[in-house]
């Protein structure tokens, strides 16, 4: 009797929670299908008008759009090359006080405020020359997300069959074969989440893409700000929704690839 009590109290507990996160998202997706042209929960009457206005009638709101999947896809393909790198050869270093100092380094920009990250890229890239289109906005949130694709990363190879990387060189390979042949299927999985933690975190970053990042280079949050201190329309609500339906989009092919349990194990 007593377990049954307490498995009904966790699962109201946990729909409860579930609720909680989710009550924002359903206010934000309902305020974007509202007719009238203010932001009211509920809506007064459900219309698409503001999605086709988005899609037809906002150029300005479709290029950031496209320069939002654009950062997005580019900053997952370098932080996964670059955690995946780093977490895979501090593995190898001989020295724990030298892994350590290296991953405080790789780490650093977790602890740090990102309105002084972002400050910091728009004086360098500034002074080096890298201007202020996509590849700015790519590399400034490269430096953000790359510390967390090493973290997930360096828990996935702590669970790695080293003896396999072993025999792969005993046998005659290379450190790439080995890598690629014995290690790099072990670690798919945790490469993949942590891609997609990346691309996630990128779709959503706001303070550095507004620093760094021009007028033909801004993403779908920084437009979104510079809206809000002007005028508030569903067309806000439409942003954030299609942004959260990208998140899921995204979070599809990952789940289909490891399946839900094994994604959250991941993480």
């Amino acid at each position: 009797m007593n377990r049954r009590l307490g498995t009904l109290a966790f699962r109201g507990v946990t729909a409860v929670l579930l609720g909680f996160v989710l009550l924002p998202v359903a206010v934000v997706v309902a305020t974007s299908l509202n007719a009238a042209p203010d932001v009211v929960f509920p809506p007064d009457r459900l219309s698409l008008r503001w999605y086709r206005a988005f899609l037809f009638e906002e150029p300005e709101w479709r290029r950031a759009f496209v320069n939002s999947v654009v950062v997005a896809a580019g900053t997952a393909v370098l932080a996964t090359l670059l955690g995946t790198a780093g977490a895979y050869g501090v593995r190898g270093l001989p020295d724990s006080r030298l892994r350590r100092a290296v991953t405080t380094v790789i780490v650093l920009p977790l602890p740090t405020p990102v309105v002084v990250l972002a400050l910091a890229l728009s004086v360098y890239f500034a002074r080096i020359g890298v201007g202020s289109g996509h590849v700015a906005v790519v590399l400034g949130h490269t430096l953000v997300t790359v510390p967390f694709v090493y973290v997930v990363v360096r828990a996935t190879l702590a669970r790695v069959d080293w003896q396999t990387r072993e025999a792969a060189l005993d046998l005659g390979a290379t450190r790439w074969q080995a890598f690629r042949e014995a290690v790099a299927p072990q670690i798919r999985a945790g490469v993949l989440a942590a891609g997609f933690v990346a691309a996630v975190l990128s779709l959503h970053e706001f303070l550095i893409a507004l620093f760094v990042a021009g007028v033909d280079a801004r993403t779908l949050p920084v437009l979104e700000w510079t809206a809000l201190r002007n005028f508030v329309d569903p067309t806000v609500s439409v942003v954030s929704t299609l942004l959260i339906l990208l998140a899921v989009v995204l979070s599809v092919p990952v789940v289909a690839a490891l399946g839900v349990e094994r994604l959250a194990r991941e993480l």
